[in-house]
């Protein structure tokens, strides 16, 4: 960021205070808000500021949604929080979280590929033909995956 280390020393001991501009490029490189550097006793780190901006903005979405979409984002959401919540409480089997994990970005690569339903006019042959073989591979892959999962829950029913 090109802070002299002399003056990054001054910043530590709290002999000098970053002037506005510093402290706006240190809350860009490190992707935080100028609050999260300037307010650092409410929110303990990095993470826990990312929690929180998360949940601000689930919650300003919630309250813009209709009533039957916020019921189903909600529905949506406990799924995932009960399939991931133990692996933050207990000894995480990684392999499920990676395998939750390919399964959610699968959907997001489908849901993007297939331009979100936003083409005007629609999808051409070609289009439609590019799209059905890119889906046919990532469809062989994430059953792999399925696959791969229903093991791990087959598995952990038998112990």
């Amino acid at each position: 960021m090109g802070i002299p280390f002399t003056t990054l020393g001054n910043y530590e001991r709290g002999d000098r205070s970053p002037d506005f501009g510093t402290v706006l490029e240190i809350a860009k490189y490190f992707g935080v808000s100028m609050d999260y550097l300037t307010k650092g006793d409410e929110v303990v780190s990095y993470d826990e500021y990312q929690v929180n901006r998360y949940n601000d903005d689930f919650h300003q979405m919630l309250i813009k949604a209709e009533p039957n979409v916020r019921e189903k984002i909600l529905k949506i959401n406990n799924q995932i929080f009960f399939l991931t919540s133990d692996h933050a409480i207990s000894k995480p089997d990684n392999k499920e979280l990676d395998h939750l994990h390919e399964i959610f970005n699968f959907i997001l690569r489908m849901k993007n590929s297939f331009g979100m339903g936003t083409k005007k006019g629609g999808f051409s042959p070609s289009d439609k033909y590019e799209l059905l073989k890119l889906f046919l591979k990532e469809k062989q892959e994430i059953d792999k995956t399925f696959n791969e999962l229903f093991e791990i829950y087959i598995e952990r029913s038998i112990k």
